[in-house]
């Protein structure tokens, strides 16, 4: 997790999202560095995964908690709903097996070396130098990151988990876990460990860890621990299986989901975080109060002196939160977009910058109308300083800034905000004043 700071950076950045997609979820998301170092975490927001068909009703919720550095969380939440999408789900044999396969992937794509510059490009500013030099240019060797994912459909939540970051439902007040942690003493993660030819180690009161370094058992990335050709992905020292868990919604008693990383339930339990979002939300659940009751919930987590509480709240802390009751129960979720179709949704998003952007769907026909980007970059970047890349194909906009000998550059996938058989043109150049970006991108059917 690396080294610590003097004080804690407690600045939150946060996004909602309020009625979205076919479900009609509304959600939060905050993330707050803390006393790390860097931050290290990543996550996951969105409300209709839209393409191919049989996602269109699939909601994706997830948080990933980086260690050894922030480029495979970040490579993780770009990548894994892409992958995702490529498996067919007929069936919650093939939900499992498509969640399975899809974190198994991300391995592979690290592995081939193919997006080796990409995952150097997401290093921390003040790790990309000694990472960028290292003779396996990013391919994640000693970079990894927790991934507890929850696919959201009408009747179910899906959780697939590899680690110990934790999803837990509220439903009727009560907090029910969707997932259970992966500690290397846990018997049958040790047992896969050992058989492998890892070992497991004590290192103090209650702290196990792998070959002396990983204080948990599964993850993605951590190739180092990945190298033995003669055992599948799941018999690995650490593994990026993840267990995948359902549960049948109750639209009667299911009020929220809340998944967390470990800095979170270090400190309060199951319990002690529902009742404290719960209490908060009894006011109003729209998009500042929900977020509110996130950065309050990492407030009452991040330690005021870590020699005080022996370390406890001293890591990165990422909290997503997913309302599950509708607000208009009167109101089928099909006829949502059509009553309002000159606006579909403004989705505010964490930007790799820093800063952060918004994208705007805006309808302007059956046939045809635009997204508005609107991104923050980082204060004094030129236009000769910018890139910016759209493919029409894959539906993703790619920005890079050049920022001194390096690139840094950030990918959004656009997917998710076309209608289905939309193509994306690139309509008016990109407009640049001080430190802001705009441009708007035409789609058409």
């Amino acid at each position: 997790m690396g080294g610590v700071l003097d004080k804690p950076i407690t600045k939150k950045c946060s996004e909602s999202g309020l009625d979205c997609g076919p479900l009609r979820l509304s959600w939060a998301a905050s993330a707050m560095q803390g006393w790390r170092v860097g931050m290290e975490d990543a996550h996951i927001a969105l409300p209709a995964l839209r393409r191919p068909a049989p996602w269109a009703s699939t909601a994706l919720f997830g948080v990933l908690d980086g260690h050894g550095g922030a480029q495979v969380a970040r490579f993780s939440s770009d990548h894994l709903p892409q992958e995702l999408r490529k498996f067919p789900v007929e069936s919650p044999a093939a939900m499992e097996q498509a969640l399975r396969g899809t974190f198994h992937k991300i391995d592979d794509l690290l592995r081939s070396g193919d997006f080796a510059a990409e995952v150097c490009s997401l290093a921390q500013p003040q790790t990309r130098e000694r990472v960028m030099p290292s003779p396996r240019n990013g391919d994640a060797h000693m970079v990894g990151c927790t991934a507890c994912v929850c696919c959201v459909t009408e009747r179910q939540i899906v959780t697939a988990n590899a680690g110990d970051s934790r999803a837990v439902l509220c439903s009727a007040g009560q907090a029910i876990p969707l997932s259970e942690d992966h500690k290397p003493n846990a018997p049958t993660e040790k047992q896969r460990i050992e058989a492998a030819g890892g070992r497991v180690e004590c290192c103090g009161p209650g702290q196990y860890r792998v070959n002396g370094n990983l204080n948990l058992s599964r993850a993605l990335g951590d190739l180092e621990y990945k190298k033995d050709r003669s055992l599948p992905p799941e018999k690995q020292i650490i593994c990026s299986t993840p267990d995948v868990t359902f549960r049948e919604r109750d639209p009667d008693k299911d009020e929220f989901l809340i998944i967390c990383c470990d800095g979170v339930w270090d400190v309060k339990s199951n319990q002690q975080v529902v009742d404290f979002i719960r209490a908060r939300l009894a006011a109003g659940c729209d998009e500042r109060a929900m977020e509110l009751a996130l950065e309050e919930l990492l407030d009452a987590c991040v330690s005021h002196d870590l020699r005080e509480t022996n370390g406890l709240g001293g890591d990165n802390m990422t909290a997503v939160l997913v309302l599950l009751r509708p607000g208009d129960k009167e109101e089928a979720p099909e006829d949502f977009d059509s009553r309002r179709p000159e606006l579909r949704r403004v989705r505010l998003m964490a930007s790799r910058f820093g800063e952060r952007h918004a994208i705007q769907e805006v309808q302007s026909g059956d046939t045809e109308g635009w997204l508005q980007a609107h991104i923050q970059l980082p204060s004094g970047i030129s236009r000769s300083q910018l890139g910016v890349f759209v493919s029409e194909e894959r539906a993703q906009l790619q920005v890079a800034v050049q920022d001194g000998g390096d690139v840094v550059s950030s990918m959004f996938e656009l997917a998710e905000h076309l209608p289905e058989a939309a193509r994306l043109e690139l309509s008016s150049p990109a407009r640049l004043s001080s430190s802001s970006l705009r441009l708007e991108l035409v789609w058409k059917t």
